[in-house]
């Protein structure tokens, strides 16, 4: 398949043709770093140009952006290249000592099909102190037939060691307008739908674009109107169980709240999440001062931050009813 530079950049925000303009830069001019340090909020396509490097420099053809044709490209993205190795957090939520050990090990062995050897370390702001003192060893002399890509969103915890020694590339969402307009434009959805998304997901492309299949828009409304009228139901919601369908149902809430509350401060209509549904929203702006709907934002923020953990559904919907009818 053919890599079409043109509508392909069509589809990036500015942070994206800025990245995708450096590494181009880097290769063409034979000083791409070690090791690279992709930032930012998820969906803004940190991934997309770790993967498209990650070719490049294993790529047939020698070129950026690679050529997606040849069989190093095509493993890639069939994720059987054995010189393409992912770490990431397991089951504790962290990624241990034991794995960048493992990753020691593999680095300094030749690769197998005369490319990089390839690390993309996800959500690396995850490596636990022992993970991280042990990637610093590795990143102060990684040899030369390798290549190391952090994948990050808060460089807050993170070693300041580990971020001063790779090359940082920082990415942004486009602004919500702008994203609705190449999720029409570029995506070919709808007009609420692209709204929507856009809104909802503060303009990360990478994350709307996970529900442009299926019928979100009807599923929201239904959230909203069964937790506006019978907010008890959603105890009864067996979906709950599945954290990632809980954390949707989060998300949509704090929209809900979201939206009341700019609409009780002024704003219009326009700047509304949920703006297909704006005059139903609109009636709940006098039922609520802005200190219990300022609660509310707190407390479903809180339960989404923390979805991670143990919650019990039942109890979280329950507590989300009696928040409701307060």
């Amino acid at each position: 398949m053919a890599y079409n530079k043109k509508s392909a950049s069509n589809n990036l925000s500015r942070s994206e043709e800025l990245a995708e303009e450096l590494i181009k830069n880097a290769w063409e001019n034979n000083r791409l770093a070690s090791a690279y340090l992709f930032f930012g909020p998820a969906g803004t396509g940190r991934m997309t140009l770790a993967r498209s490097l990650t070719k490049t420099v294993n790529c047939q053809e020698g070129t950026f952006p690679p050529c997606l044709s040849c069989a190093s490209c095509r493993k890639i993205d069939n994720n059987n290249h054995p010189d393409v190795h992912y770490v990431q957090k397991e089951d504790s939520n962290f990624i241990k000592i034991e794995q960048i050990q493992q990753m020691q090990r593999e680095i300094y062995l030749r690769p197998f099909e005369g490319g990089k050897k390839v690390f993309i370390i996800l959500s690396a702001e995850n490596l636990t102190e022992e993970a991280s003192n042990s990637l610093l060893k590795i990143l102060e002399e990684p040899p030369g037939n390798s290549l190391i890509i952090l994948i990050a969103s808060d460089l807050r915890r993170m070693l300041a060691t580990i971020i001063s020694r790779c090359q940082k590339v920082r990415f942004l969402p486009l602004d919500r307008f702008n994203a609705e307009l190449a999720l029409k434009r570029n995506y070919h959805l709808d007009e609420k739908l692209s709204h929507y998304l856009a809104f909802s997901f503060e303009g990360r492309l990478g994350e709307a674009l996970k529900f442009k299949e299926g019928d979100i828009i009807k599923e929201k409304n239904r959230i909203i109107r069964q937790f506006i009228s019978n907010p008890e139901l959603l105890s009864e919601n067996n979906d709950l169980k599945d954290k990632e369908k809980l954390a949707l149902t989060l998300k949509i809430l704090i929209g809900c709240i979201r939206d009341i509350y700019l609409l009780k401060s002024g704003s219009d209509k326009q700047g509304l999440i949920n703006e297909d549904i704006g005059n139903e929203i609109s009636l709940l702006a006098k039922r609520f001062s802005f200190k219990e709907l300022e609660l509310m934002l707190e407390k479903l923020c809180d339960w989404f931050q923390n979805i991670s953990q143990n919650i019990n559904p039942r109890l979280l919907a329950d507590n989300i009813g009696l928040l409701w009818k307060k």
